[in-house]
């Protein structure tokens, strides 16, 4: 009996946490519909066009951009030495 009850616990379990990630996704897609609807009505009000594929491709512009200059700020510069540069090398034995 107690098998059970653990089961039926654990599927409720289950489909309330099932339940909860459907209402997360749906406000989600709601809040993102909401976005692109403000972001469409501020376009047309300042007489541009607006399309969520343009928005998201100057965005990804952007970010790229971004990314090459922070790259660019912080790059190492990779030191090298050839063999010709080294003249005398000493060993020295530790006991």
């Amino acid at each position: 009996m107690k098998d059970f009850l653990d089961s039926i616990l654990k599927s409720i379990l289950f489909v309330i946490l099932a339940i909860v990630g459907l209402c997360m996704a749906f406000i989600f897609m709601a809040s993102t519909a909401i976005a692109l609807g403000v972001m469409y009505v501020i376009a047309r009000v300042r007489g541009q066009n607006f399309s969520a594929g343009q928005f998201w491709t100057q965005s990804r512009t952007r970010a790229r951009q971004t990314q090459t200059d922070f790259q660019e700020k912080f790059h190492k510069r990779k030191f090298s030495t050839s063999s010709k540069d080294v003249t005398d090398v000493e060993i020295r034995e530790i006991k």
